[in-house]
């Protein structure tokens, strides 16, 4: 992506030519040395650079990648992490994430997957040949350079003869990556917990599909530590590799001797393998790409006795301004017991640095846009939440969203709100009777905080039927002068994991995407953390994101979508944060919980 107004022209005497990343802690650009060498030059965000804590941390990353030589690494290049905002330049390496790879190539096969494998283990002898343990080994910390892949980011690693620097009070990782004893001792890892997470990273480059990815950090973590992995597709001989990598006893895992030579025995052609499968229950999807796993952000656990739609959730958000909270239990306890929490776990890039995201990473050309006709919000501005009652625009606001049925404001950017995964509240009966989601006993399933039923969006052929209704809503937004389109309840498979799966809802949005390109519109990614990974495959253009700032998702989001993205917080607590970290990058709204219309009892709306 290019450079942003504001970006500076050089750092540490490195000329900067474009943005390759936008991360919550900071930025990743291209840089050009006087003598034409290309680097990837991470800088910290300037709030950061004054949390000493956050100094000590990058200070030990630039510490590590330093150590750290092979060829199967990103070597860094200079350095200076004492700087006013400090930075980190390592070796450019032109190549997509395996993460990016996958989801727009599909699994690697044959000699691809076997250079992968070979690679990461080169790649890890080196890393703890001097003594260190990468502790985030995952899809998109791993380039695929023409001639092998590279492992980057070693913000989170650490030398096992020091003790651990944990950020105070919260496990660091990515959990459909970590190993058991990441979250049960993260200060005692060993090398060891690499190899289990290389067994993660090649199932996932094998099937598309992660071993463990439960609906929630939480329910992924509990697999990780209690549940066998999930090996479906997984051909020989690389299912046994991996089933000894994903040992739950680091002591019984391959060292990585043993481990290379194992996997020498992996096809070196793309002739097909056998692969055991087991058959999807009837009924749930019709499609791969209805059941494709999706990475996770927040910490949710179900518990046994948890009811569909009433489960409180931390982290889970919900259209019309508002977050349902879950109790945590199950894994929960567990972490209790290390006194840590999963606050600050990573997703796609390690959102805790300015690593870049799964489609623009540091190596990665900068992402496909939405089409030439599309015209995107404007960022960073003032911009108001409407979506409960339009009414005139404060002085200064150049973008809202209103409701599909409120006409457009005038000579501003409008957003076009659509319920576009329930029903709204006294709507059922303009849905076909088959097109609500059920239970067993045939009743329809209801949100019940909001009273809407839950559109069953589990087939092809229903969401082809619920598209075409949606759509209609879009047409009308595209015809009334509406310049983007905002689906509301992308989340809904996450307050109802037992009916509705993310390649769902994914499946659906698809189809909105096209359709509102095909119309000129630009369409809005509704909080949704889960599936910021999949953005762009997905079709989407900017972001909605509630609450951001209150639950430390704001980076995520401005990762995955080069900052623009409209933020709505609706505590005092929230909007604090949201100003103080966010108020010079992203458009920001504070608004009462109901989103009220001005003059109503409860309208609250605030700026920065």
């Amino acid at each position: 992506m290019s450079l942003s107004l504001g970006d500076p022209e050089s750092i540490g005497g490195y000329a900067l030519v474009d943005r390759l990343g936008s991360g919550g802690m900071g930025i990743v650009y291209l840089g050009r040395s006087d003598s034409g060498r290309q680097v990837a030059v991470k800088v910290v965000h300037a709030p950061y650079a004054q949390d000493e804590e956050f100094r000590t941390r990058f200070r030990q990353e630039v510490a590590a990648a330093r150590r750290v030589s092979g060829a199967f690494t990103a070597p860094v290049v200079d350095a200076d992490p004492d700087a006013e905002q400090p930075w980190m330049a390592t070796l450019y390496v032109p190549g997509r994430t395996l993460s990016n790879t996958v989801a727009k190539d599909g699994p690697l096969r044959g000699r691809a997957l076997r250079v992968l494998a070979l690679g990461l283990v080169e790649a890890l002898r080196d890393i703890h040949r001097v003594g260190m343990v990468h502790r985030d080994l995952k899809p998109s910390n791993v380039l695929m350079a023409e001639d092998g892949p590279r492992v980057i980011d070693f913000g989170i690693s650490y030398a096992v003869d020091n003790e651990a620097l944990t950020m105070t009070g919260r496990l660091i990782g990515t959990p459909p990556f970590m190993s058991p004893e990441q979250f049960a001792a993260p200060r005692e890892v060993t090398g060891a917990s690499d190899v289990f997470s290389l067994g993660s990273v090649l199932v996932y480059a094998a099937t598309g599909n992660r071993p463990f990815d439960g609906s929630s950090p939480y329910l992924t973590g509990y697999q990780v530590m209690h549940e066998a992995p999930d090996l479906n597709g997984v051909a020989e001989p690389l299912r046994s590799i991996a089933e000894r990598c994903l040992d739950k006893n680091p002591a019984a895992r391959p060292g990585l001797d043993e481990l290379r030579r194992m996997l020498q025995e992996l096809p070196d052609s793309d002739v097909p393998a056998v692969v055991s499968v087991v058959p999807v229950a009837p009924g749930v999807s019709d499609s791969a790409e209805a059941d494709r796993r999706t990475s996770l952000t927040h910490p949710v656990v179900p518990g046994p006795a948890a009811v569909e739609g009433r489960t409180e959730a931390a982290g889970t958000r919900t259209g019309h301004g508002r977050r349902r909270r879950r109790v945590l239990i199950g894994l929960a306890a567990a972490l209790a017991v290390t006194g840590v929490s999963i606050a600050a776990v990573g997703l796609g890039p390690h959102h805790d640095d300015a690593s870049p995201s799964p489609d623009t990473s540091a190596s990665a050309s900068p992402s496909t846009g939405p089409a030439a006709t599309v015209t995107l919000p404007p960022k960073h501005v003032q911009w108001d939440y409407q979506i409960g009652g339009a009414y005139p625009l404060a002085a200064g606001a150049r973008v809202v969203s209103r409701d599909h049925d409120s006409e457009p404001a005038p000579g501003v950017y409008n957003i076009c709100n659509i319920n576009a995964f329930q029903a709204q509240k006294g709507e059922e009966h303009d849905w076909a009777s088959d097109l609500l989601l059920r239970d067993a006993k045939g009743d329809v399933v209801h949100d019940k905080e909001w009273g809407e039923a839950i559109l069953d969006i589990r087939t092809a052929a229903k969401r082809q039927r619920i598209a075409a209704k949606l759509n209609g809503w879009i047409d009308e937004c595209a015809a009334r002068g509406y310049k983007a389109v905002e689906p509301d309840n992308y989340d809904a498979f996450t307050r109802f994991p037992t009916y509705l799966k993310p390649g769902q809802a994914e499946a659906l949005m698809k189809l909105l995407s096209v359709h509102a390109h095909d119309k000129g519109l630009a369409i809005a990614q509704k909080n949704t953390a889960e599936l910021l990974s999949d953005r762009a495959s997905v079709g989407l253009d900017f972001a909605v994101a509630e609450e951001c700032a209150e639950w430390n998702e704001c980076g995520e989001f401005a990762e995955a979508f080069g900052g623009n993205v409209l933020v709505v917080e609706y505590t005092a607590k929230g909007m604090a944060k949201a100003c103080t970290s966010w108020g010079g990058t992203l458009s920001i709204v504070r608004r009462d919980e109901s989103v009220m219309p001005k003059g109503a009892d409860g309208y609250v709306r605030q700026t920065c």
